[in-house]
């Protein structure tokens, strides 16, 4: 049995020691996150289980997406799927834009100008998406940032990107260039992810990342990336 003295300490100790479980708990539910998702989900068995939904069997060979960013914070997404099975019936417009349209996507949840077309075997999907904005005139794409879980327990957090596509394609807007090196390969003016449309999160990309795209002819562009990034972060506290 405990002496008055020593019962203070030992109720701090109790107290410190839940404390830091709870801090612990806390921190695990904080950093979960949904799984992963694709930035081309018609590449991916989401399109199968979208087309068996309304009876179509259909089954993906290769797939390819390109991303085309614009000045405006614009960009340009066209995905080409090839098909072994099922690209007769979705031949048929209606049809096709139905499941085209139950197929979720990570970065763009507005999709503008929704277009399909089957072309001999190809599904080929266009649509436009706000998914970055200028700063200091740096144009900074930051649809693949997720956000963070909420605080203090329960699940959320938005699921990390990864291409979807075998190839993801990311071409910089007009008169601009890449800044750093992202993805599998990169020059300046485009970046390439390789991935597998048939392998479960294959083409990953890099976490929370944004990426910038600098006039072509700016002098220290990683200079102006770096205030672009400091005025970013002054408007979310403000």
């Amino acid at each position: 049995m405990l002496s008055d003295d020593r019962r203070p300490i030992a109720s701090h100790l109790l107290l410190i020691i839940i404390v830091i479980s709870a801090i612990g708990v806390a921190s695990v539910s904080v950093t979960a996150r949904a799984p992963p998702e694709p930035v081309c989900g018609v590449c991916t068995q989401a399109l199968n289980q979208a087309a068996d939904d309304h009876d179509v069997n259909l089954e993906r060979s290769t797939s390819k997406m390109t991303v085309q960013v614009h000045p405006n914070g614009t960009a340009t997404f066209t995905a080409w799927v090839s098909l072994i099975r099922g690209a007769d019936r979705l031949r048929n417009v209606t049809l096709r834009r139905s499941i085209v349209r139950d197929v979720s996507y990570i970065v763009t949840e507005e999709r503008r100008n929704l277009r399909t077309q089957i072309d001999r075997n190809t599904l080929v999907i266009r649509y436009r998406a706000a998914v970055a904005h200028q700063s200091l005139g740096v144009v900074r794409f930051d649809a693949f940032e997720t956000s963070d879980a909420p605080l203090l327990g329960g699940s959320g957090g938005e699921g990390t990107p990864y291409s979807g596509a075998d190839t993801l394609v990311m071409r910089a807007p007009v008169n601009y260039s890449v800044h750093n090196g992202h993805g599998d390969s990169a020059n300046d003016t485009t970046i390439v992810w390789e991935g597998d449309s048939h392998e479960q999160y294959a083409g990953h990309i890099k976490d929370d990342i944004v990426i910038s795209f600098t006039p072509a002819d700016a002098i220290v562009p990683a200079i102006r990336v770096k205030f672009a990034a400091l005025l970013d972060w002054f408007r979310l506290l403000v």
